[in-house]
């Protein structure tokens, strides 16, 4: 993986650090991420590899005391032998992680009441020791090793450069199109272009009527995660429904427009869009379609970046939704608030808003809901560094966007797998996972996520 400028800097550090110790030295290479510790590894061996011999210590649970995984060291073959040619040498412990899982009597880690009790028989060990350690290593150093802790001289800071999730959208409008699974929008797309079909045959044009289908007909376009091919049923509707004269269908056209361009990255036009289905849903009092014409005006702005202003509009569509005892938009809008709080860096408020949507979409059989607040939980955890628990979200989601049909969602899912295997050092699966998720970006010709592959394949 290609390494940061802070990286660097904090290496050239490191690597003086270790050229210039002549006694004991203690310094800490905090680091969470596998694969970028592998990195930051190889990197400093080859920057000293000519003035400092590198010497591994392997630490686990059955090996708990370091001063001892030294104190062999010093007595070993190899290390007598760079003794003799005069290297320096410096002690790179890895495994300290696992090493202090084991439990002692008193319920605390064997490990770390040793590097306490031990702390001055490491002055007999006249070299650097590097020791490699995520964060819950370090806040237990901290909390039981503070007399060795103390002795350190520097501890490293490195963290991944934090890669960007794909937020999960669960709002289609109020169709009920949105709760059929892959099987069943299949047969209404049938349904409904056999209906046309027919009536074209017989020379029949009802404007109603095939304004109503072209609808459909573009919602399971875009359910199905092909934006770009609703945009020409989405036309046809407004076309016939504009002679029907029918301001409510017309409001719903324009927010399936405002929607159909938000999934091609057209902001701009999606705002314009949805601006007139708001106009038109107030002067004609629909309170359900002003709310969500307001929720999509909030998915909007949170993705030009304008989190406060999406907030807003998210905050009158639940009030909205609450009003009028609309579960599905109360559900919805929680997760877009949820998303909003994530924007802020507020992940433990944006997983109370995931839960509670949730628990709505599960209690209305809301499936779209359902997936889209599993992948969100799966994003929040993993900026709180839980990646396994991640993983398990996204896996979930992944499996009802496959059920149900979803390619956008689908494709989205997996490229925040391949984020959070990439983060576990699992690169090859990481890799597959970015492949699979672009096939499915260009197919749909979703920019966010080829965008999204094609920048993190190309940082691997």
């Amino acid at each position: 993986m290609e390494l940061t400028s802070d990286h660097l800097s904090k290496l050239d550090e490191m690597s003086t650090l270790l050229s210039i110790s002549d006694d004991l030295t203690i310094a800490f290479v905090h680091c969470n991420e596998p694969v970028l510790r592998h990195a930051l590894d190889s990197e400093i061996r080859q920057r000293v590899e000519n003035k400092v011999f590198i010497y591994d210590i392997r630490m686990d649970i059955n090996s708990t005391s370091l001063i001892q995984n030294l104190r062999d060291a010093v007595q070993s073959d190899l290390y007598n032998a760079q003794k003799k040619e005069n290297k320096k040498i410096a002690f790179f412990v890895f495994g300290l992680d696992d090493a202090i899982e084991k439990k002692n009597p008193d319920g605390g880690s064997e490990a770390l009441l040793l590097l306490n009790m031990m702390r001055e028989e490491f002055l007999d060990i006249n070299h650097t020791i590097i020791l490699w350690i995520n964060s819950a290593s370090l806040s237990m150093i901290l909390k039981e090793a503070q007399d060795f802790f103390s002795w350190r001289t520097i501890v490293f800071e490195f963290e991944l450069e934090r890669k960007e999730q794909i937020k999960m959208v669960a709002d289609f409008g109020e169709s009920s199109l949105r709760f059929l699974d892959k099987e069943e929008l299949e047969e209404r797309w049938g349904y409904y272009t056999r209906l046309l079909k027919e009536f074209k045959e017989k020379g029949i044009e009802d404007a109603s009527k095939f304004g109503d289908w072209n609808y459909h007909l573009g919602m399971i376009k875009l359910l199905m995660g092909y934006a770009d091919k609703a945009l020409k049923y989405f036309e046809e509707s407004f076309r016939f429904s504009e002679k029907s004269g029918d301001n409510t269908k017309i409001s719903n056209i324009f927010g399936a427009f405002g929607m159909a361009y938000s999934h091609l990255g057209q902001a701009e036009k999606a705002i314009e869009y949805y601006e007139k289905a708001l106009v038109i849903s107030r002067e004609i009092g629909d309170r359900q379609g002003e709310g969500t014409h307001l929720e999509n005006l909030g998915l909007v702005y949170s993705h030009l970046g304008q989190v406060e202003k999406a907030i807003e509009f998210y905050e009158k569509a639940l009030v909205i939704a609450s009003e009028i005892g609309g579960r599905r938009g109360e559900g919805v809008r929680l997760g877009d608030l949820g998303n909003a709080y994530s924007d802020q860096g507020k992940v433990e408020k944006a997983i109370e808003y995931y839960e509670k949507a949730l628990v709505v979409s599960r209690d209305i059989g809301d499936r779209r809901g359902e997936e889209a607040h599993l992948g969100n939980l799966g994003n929040a955890y993993f900026n709180l560094g839980q990646v396994e628990k991640a993983i398990e979200y996204h896996e979930k989601a992944l499996v009802i966007a496959r059920e149900i049909g979803g390619q956008r969602n689908e494709g989205a899912h997996l490229g925040n797998l391949g984020n959070a295997f990439f983060n576990l050092g699992q690169v090859e699966k990481a890799i597959d996972y970015y492949e699979l998720a672009l096939v499915i970006g260009k197919e749909i010709k979703d920019p966010r996520i080829i965008d999204f592959c094609e920048r993190n394949l190309k940082s691997i």
